[in-house]
């Protein structure tokens, strides 16, 4: 899809989408220069499977992969400021099982940019070292709320739910009430 088409796509959506699944890139930091060329592009495979368990409950469900879209920090903020979602889920996995860990630098960095253009907008971190440090992950200033293990039925709660309402009846999550952590 170009993004002629994408614009029209978005302009054309009159719901506003439920939850994207962001894939955060930090290619550039790993690889440096090496990136453009050499570094390969590895499916979002924990978007994919969170999107589609969400769109079997008729959520609305966008995917912005921007390793595979090659997207700078300020191309992701001005994509997700077309289509502003009610809640944005960077899902930090990997194939390897290093990858949530080496993958934070990357998501946090987007994170911090999204959350100071649009604070008002929920932002949810899952993945493996989400999983391992929820405390370490929610500290952050542009964490919200985290979502333990894989994340599915948390995420179908959180959805459910207002998203400003009593979270401390969602099983599976940790989140920030008034900078306190819970």
């Amino acid at each position: 899809m170009n993004s002629y088409q994408r614009k029209n796509t978005i302009a054309s959506n009159k719901e506003k989408l439920d939850v994207i699944l962001i894939n955060a890139t930090n290619l550039a930091v790993v690889y440096q220069d090496l990136y453009k060329v050499y570094s390969a592009i590895e499916p979002p495979t924990w978007s994919l499977l969170l999107a589609e368990s969400c769109r079997s409950k008729n959520y609305k469900v966008g995917i912005l992969d921007c390793d595979a879209e090659r997207l700078s920090l300020n191309q992701t903020v001005h994509r997700i400021n077309e289509d502003v979602p009610r809640l944005l889920v960077f899902t930090v996995y990997g194939q390897n099982p290093n990858s949530g860990t080496t993958g934070m630098a990357g998501a946090l960095e987007y994170a911090t940019a999204i959350k100071k253009d649009i604070p008002e907008l929920p932002i949810c971190f899952v993945g493996s070292h989400t999983s391992a440090l929820p405390l370490e992950v929610l500290i952050e200033d542009c964490v919200d709320i985290v979502l333990l293990n894989e994340g599915v039925y948390a995420l179908h709660s959180l959805l459910a739910s207002d998203l400003d309402g009593d979270l401390s009846l969602i099983n599976g999550i940790g989140y920030k009430k008034q900078d306190l952590l819970h």
